[in-house]
């Protein structure tokens, strides 16, 4: 009979004593100090009656909710010490045009929401808060109608006051799902000029002279998922390329995000939670470019007896994000992770003033950039051409790279190539800076994203 040497065994079993007493100790220290808290809340603000909407528009009337939602994310033990400053934020997204800061516009909905909250919550800094605008064109005009912006910010607040008191012990997991719902909306005709399709511009892709659609398009549906300790769903961010401008007229709307709120509390659950942003998209729109026919069939076929185009579209648009959003979700459900690594890092640039070149005045902004376990959000205040916003993506540390615009007020912000072809978006009209502005974005927001990947 062999003789059996049990003398690796003891050395294995060893081994793992000392891990134990020496390494297990640290580990679980260093969990316990990245365990993320999470809390969540919602509110409306709609006003109780008529208020100023985008280009000087009375509202008459609601279709549906004007809702602010609110994400507070806390990584370790509630330390109010600097460093734990860097390591919390709260997200809030606001179905409206802009988030006024004082930079355009007087209003400065942005700090009035920062200035209720610390005096409710000291331990808060108001830079831990970012708000962010869905941009839609139905809604209460913040910048031109004090009175609501004084009655949003004081709700507003409430809600962030209130996420921060709900956090608790929790955990992220996150994907990229993909929705055809946005179109770079300007052709470029043989005399080498763009177009804007609509009225004011007149672009169209029929039209004898149409060569090629100005830029490019994204469709990608970046997802950020949050749970409870049970690994229960409990809210979704979702990041998509495409502002929230479907709906027309004077009656209230959130626009399409109406519809995926819906839509996901059918499916996901009741209580979840759905927080919009819009990524890089100032040369994009909800508008459908070519197809155009075989795109209303079909809208008109799912949607039978709706006549209304816009409320077929909306819905449309709501059940393609929905799709990736529970499709995306079946896949990742099980990489849940309860201790990221989160991050945060602002930087304020004065970025050159003037349009189409710098002429020596000063654009100051925020950035925001967060790290999350592997996924990144770099926020800016323009409705940004979607050429920026692929090359912090390309150029971005994290496995996933969620861009976020209109997280204050500023405008139009395109490309060289579109300012040389003249489309709606690249003209004197509707931008504060040029592209200059756009590469010291680009390549703050990749400073801070390499930054916290150290």
């Amino acid at each position: 009979m062999n003789r059996i040497n049990f003398i690796p065994m003891k050395i294995s079993i060893g081994a793992l004593c000392l891990f134990v007493l020496y390494f297990l100790p640290a580990s679980v220290a260093g969990q316990k100090e990245r365990s993320l808290r999470v809390g969540w809340s919602h509110v409306d603000i709609t006003p109780d009656g008529p208020v100023r909407m985008r280009g000087g528009i009375q509202s008459e009337g609601v279709l549906d909710p004007i809702t602010a939602t609110v994400l507070a994310l806390e990584s370790g033990g509630g330390d109010p010490s600097e460093e734990m400053r860097k390591r919390a934020a709260i997200l809030v997204s606001c179905d409206l045009q802009h988030i006024t800061d004082g930079n355009r516009y007087e209003a400065n909905m942005r700090d009035d929401v920062r200035s209720l909250v610390t005096a409710a919550v000291p331990e808060l800094s108001g830079s831990q808060i970012i708000l962010m605008a869905t941009h839609t064109h139905v809604g209460p005009s913040v910048q031109s109608a004090p009175e609501y912006n004084q009655f949003a910010s004081k709700k507003i607040a409430d809600a962030v006051v209130a996420a921060w008191k709900k956090r608790s012990a929790g955990g992220i997991s996150f994907g990229l799902g993909h929705a055809v719902v946005g179109h770079n909306r300007l052709t470029t005709f043989s005399d080498g000029r763009s177009r804007m399709v609509g009225s004011f511009q007149k672009g169209t892709t029929h039209h004898p002279d149409f060569l090629h659609l100005e830029g490019f398009e994204d469709h990608s549906v970046h997802l950020l998922y949050t749970t409870d300790q049970d690994r229960n769903l409990t809210g979704v961010v979702v990041n998509v390329t495409c502002p929230a401008q479907v709906q027309r007229g004077d009656k209230l709307s959130a626009d399409y995000w109406h519809e995926v709120r819906e839509q996901v509390r059918e499916k996901l659950g009741a209580d979840i939670a759905v927080l919009p942003q819009i990524s890089a998209a100032g040369d994009i729109a909800n508008i459908v470019m070519v197809e155009k026919k075989g795109e209303a069939r079909m809208q008109a076929l799912r949607e039978k007896g709706e006549t209304d185009f816009r409320v077929q579209r909306r819905a449309e648009m709501a059940r393609r994000i929905v799709a990736a959003i529970t499709d995306t979700w079946t896949v990742v459900k099980s990489e849940v992770d309860f201790a990221p690594q989160l991050k945060h890092a602002i930087a304020s640039p004065d970025l050159p003033g003037g349009f189409p070149g710098p002429d020596g005045s000063l654009f100051p902004i925020e950035i925001h950039a967060l790290r999350i376990g592997e996924i990144a959000m770099v926020t800016n205040p323009f409705e940004l051409y979607l050429d920026y916003g692929i090359r912090i993506k390309g150029r971005s540390p994290a496995t996933q790279t969620f861009v976020v615009q209109l997280a204050g007020s500023a405008s139009y912000l395109p490309t060289e190539r579109a300012v040389k072809q003249g489309g709606y978006g690249a003209i004197e009209k509707t931008c504060v800076v040029g592209p200059q502005a756009g590469e010291v974005i680009v390549s703050e927001s990749l400073r801070l994203l390499g930054e916290l990947w150290e």
